[in-house]
């Protein structure tokens, strides 16, 4: 593999890894959220239902957002492994 795709490699690796970190960031927030909603006895039985339901709305589209960037990040690998592997 040549240098300029190794360095190409390097930046998808940091820009992924980047991503990923938001992205578990992100889950594990909303996560802490809904453990903050079960315990907060302010708000009524109704309220908390309709947070949590919000909650694991924003969780679960954190997740698919996580496995679309990562199947991007597979084939943007993919092309450019190939592509090295030419030269």
């Amino acid at each position: 593999m040549n240098q300029q795709f190794r360095m190409v490699k390097q930046m998808i690796d940091l820009q992924k890894a980047s991503s990923d970190g938001m992205i578990n960031s992100l889950i594990m927030m909303w996560e802490q959220t809904g453990t903050l909603i079960e315990g907060a006895t302010l708000f009524p039985e109704e309220g908390r239902k309709g947070l949590r339901q919000w909650v694991d709305m924003n969780k679960k589209a954190c997740e698919n957002l996580k496995s679309v960037i990562g199947s991007s990040y597979s084939s943007l690998e993919k092309f450019f492994g190939t592509s090295g592997q030419q030269d």
